[in-house]
Formats: structure tokens, C-alpha cells, sequence
């Protein structure tokens, strides 16, 4: 097993289009690392130049004690799994999870032997002569999976493995994955756009915004102290809060109420304050240090749900309560944040202040 290291990564395609700008990044022996980004950011194309399909523009890539940033895919002693699984259609199961090792010349029955093997522990043992059209789409993602551990990689590369699944198969199928990185110990890079899956996957997370790395940490770390009000907009099953305010006596002065202030700063300071609506808690009643609005949308969330309270002239306010304590559209309420829950942001989309 080995780490991975960046230093300097940028990849560059003609017309001056920056697909990866200057990255550093260290991902540990046996960790589970997800590149979690929107649709363009430059994970997949970070995740591709780790394998070796494409080629650094500059800077160096490491794995284990190896630069292996001018080797060939080959030679860098990856396994990658790719969004729609590259099986190929002709060959049987068992011929799909030997290829790797027919690809390293070892002799036919004893990587037979070694697919029957790992093709058992992933509970493919009675499909190995079937072909992928015969399979499911949770069985062909196991048989990329089989394919990918047969060989003993250094490295796990997964890219967006489970976007072709439905909801159902997708959180039975990331729980297996985790256990089976857990179980070999093998480092994996992540890459995905679902933040859920970061957060219940991952050991760490780099966002990526733009070809550049906005925040890296625990799963906990990024969704409690968002570093940047990108990440804080973009982690979370529901947004956080972002809403405008003006420092004025130590307190916070909002279009729907006033806070007290968690940071020393000059009054007239513009700032973002970020506060999720798990965070917040609902009154029906007035209260002192709190958001007030009116309730806009219900939505069910199945235990919980989300309150949207629309304030005059400015940013709706999200609020999760518990079941059953939705209050009715029309009516008015207040957000009161939690202790120590409230965070500040640069005005315009800055860098977390407190």
C-alpha cells in the first residue's frame, strides 16, 4: 500500500482552458480520500492525471515513494472504476476480473483461480459465466470492483462509481464499498458531486471549486466550519444560510433580526453570516436573539422537515424541525440559532472570519 502525493499538479489543454490549477495535496497510506466538487471543477481530471490518462502540465505526482508522473497507467500500479464500469461485453465475468492479470502475464488457471477467489468474497461466485448484458446494474458495479481488487493495487481510483445506480441500490452499495476499502486497507481517491456520499464515505475531503482545492478535512470538519462560503453553500442536503449583515455595537444587524456578534470587528464590517438549518431551532413565539419571518414552504424530509421563513427583502431563512411540529404556511416564526453555530464570512463570497 502507498500514499499519494501532489505538489504543484496543473494540467492545461490547448486554448489556455485550466482544468487543474497548481494543486497540493497528500492523501495517507490506507485512507479513504473523496475529491467532491460541482460538474467542471476538475476532479475527474485530477483523478485521471493520478492514474496517468492524462499527463501533468506541470508539477509531480507521487505514489508510495515513486514519481510517477511520466509513467505510463501501466506502470503506476493503480486500479480505477470508472462511472459506467468499462466492462467488456465479449468476456464472462471470470474473464473480466482475470484481465488485469492476463494483462500481467500470469498463467491462465492460476488467475482463474485468483478471480474465482475474489469474485466469491464480493458474492459473485454463481455469475462468473454470465456476460455484463446478463447482469444487473449492482452486479456489474461489483464485478468492476472484483476486477479492480484482483490484481493488488496500490491505489483505489474511483470515479463517481455510483451515479448509475438507483437511490435504494446506491446507499446499500456505498456501505460495501466502504467496508471493502476498510477490509483491504488499499488508499482510495473518491471522486464524486454527491456531497452525501463524501460526508458518509470519506475519511477526508478535498472540495474543489474551479480547478482549485477550497478546503480540505474530515467529513465533520467541512460540514460544521465550511472554510469558504462555496463550501458552506455547496456541503449539506440542505444549504446552509447565507444571509447579509452589518456589524453595529457587537451585535449583527440582519434584514430579519439582530445576533449577537461571535468575532471583535469594527462596526460597519459587511460580513456573510452562514447558519444551517439544522442549527436553528423554531419558535411559534417572539424571541430575543432570533430571525423572524414568515412560513413560506413545508418540505417533508421523511423525520424531519425543512421551514422555509420568507423575510422582507432579503434571503429566505431554512429551518429543520422535527416531525410533526411543522408549523403551517402563513404564519409567523422565528430562527433561533444554537450556541456557538453561527459563523461569519467575508461580504461577497469570502473566507470564514469566526
Amino acid at each position: 500500500m502507498a500514499g499519494i502525493g501532489l505538489s504543484g499538479v496543473t494540467k492545461t489543454y490547448p486554448g489556455g482552458v485550466t482544468a487543474v490549477d497548481g494543486l497540493d495535496l497528500t492523501v495517507h497510506d490506507g485512507e479513504f480520500f473523496a475529491l467532491l466538487g460541482p460538474s467542471g471543477c476538475g476532479k475527474t481530471t485530477l483523478l485521471r492525471t493520478i492514474a496517468g490518462l492524462e499527463q501533468a502540465s506541470a508539477g509531480t505526482v507521487s505514489i508510495g515513494d515513486r514519481d510517477v508522473t511520466r509513467l505510463a497507467p501501466g506502470q503506476r500500479d493503480v486500479a480505477m472504476v470508472f462511472q459506467d464500469y468499462a466492462l467488456f461485453p465479449h468476456m464472462t465475468v471470470l474473464d473480466n476480473i482475470a484481465y488485469p492479470l492476463r494483462v500481467k502475464r500470469i498463467p491462465r488457471a492460476a488467475r482463474h483461480d485468483r478471480a474465482r477467489e475474489v469474485g466469491a468474497g464480493l458474492d459473485l461466485a454463481d455469475l462468473m459465466a454470465r456476460r455484463p448484458a446478463e447482469l444487473s446494474g449492482g452486479q456489474q458495479q461489483r464485478v468492476a470492483l472484483a476486477r479492480a481488487v484482483v490484481a493488488h493495487p496500490k491505489a483505489f481510483l474511483f470515479d463517481e462509481p455510483l451515479s448509475n445506480l438507483d437511490a435504494r441500490l446506491r446507499l446499500s452499495a456505498r456501505t460495501f464499498l466502504k467496508r471493502l476499502q476498510r477490509d483491504l486497507g488499499i488508499t482510495t481517491v473518491f471522486v464524486t458531486h454527491d456531497q452525501a456520499e463524501a460526508l458518509a464515505m470519506a475519511d477526508r475531503i478535498a472540495v474543489m471549486d474551479a480547478g482549485r482545492i477550497r478546503q480540505v478535512g474530515t467529513p465533520r470538519e467541512v460540514f460544521g466550519r465550511p472554510a469558504t462560503s462555496f463550501v458552506a453553500h455547496f456541503i449539506g442536503s440542505t444549504p446552509m444560510n447565507l444571509l447579509d449583515a452589518t456589524v453595529t455595537g457587537g451585535r449583527l444587524t440582519l434584514a430579519a433580526g439582530t445576533l449577537p456578534c461571535p468575532a471583535d470587528l469594527p462596526d460597519d464590517t459587511r460580513v456573510t453570516v452562514g447558519i444551517r438549518p439544522e442549527y436553528l431551532t423554531y419558535s411559534k413565539d417572539p424571541v430575543e436573539d432570533a430571525l423572524a419571518g414568515t412560513v413560506g414552504i413545508v418540505e417533508h424530509l421523511g423525520s424531519s422537515s425543512l421551514v422555509t421563513l420568507e423575510t422582507d427583502g432579503a434571503a429566505p431563512v431554512g429551518v429543520v424541525v422535527e416531525e410533526g411540529a411543522e408549523p403551517e404556511p402563513g404564519t409567523r416564526g422565528w430562527a433561533v440559532p444554537r450556541p456557538g453555530r453561527v459563523l461569519l464570512y467575508r461580504a461577497g463570497g469570502g473566507d470564514l472570519l469566526a
